[in-house]
């Protein structure tokens, strides 16, 4: 780290950032609906991974967003039915990332911009460079 500051800023500022996440999602989970909560959730998910397509099961989308499994399918299906998204065994590919982001409640964008701040770059920034 002494050999290499600029190593500890970038790991100090993604520190903030995942923090920052963690307080947002606990928010997130008491004001917003089921449909912007995943809708965020995807697109987060998809910027970290630098990916559209995300090996995730509905179970675990109920897990991890604290909402029934029954309710995520039937959101799911939603976005399906709307072009966002295509739902396969455990695989969800996201086909219109920017009708998803509008779908997504403001979190997204606050959680987006603190890894942003840290220099993380994710796909979907590189695609429009």
């Amino acid at each position: 780290m002494k050999a290499h500051p600029e190593i500890k800023d970038h790991l100090f500022q993604y520190v903030q950032a995942l923090t920052f996440q963690c307080v947002q999602t606990g928010l997130c989970g008491i004001r917003h609906h089921r449909e912007e909560r995943l809708a965020s959730w995807l697109c987060l998910a998809s910027e970290a991974t630098n990916t559209r397509v995300l090996p995730v099961t509905h179970d675990y989308l109920s897990s991890v967003l604290g909402l029934r499994r029954a309710g995520v399918t039937e959101t799911l299906i939603r976005f399906e039915q709307q072009g966002l998204i295509r739902k396969m065994r455990g695989v969800l590919q996201i086909d219109e990332p920017k009708l998803l982001k509008e779908k997504a409640c403001c979190c997204y964008k606050l959680v987006s911009a603190a890894y942003a701040s840290s220099s993380v770059p994710t796909l979907w920034e590189e695609q429009a460079s």
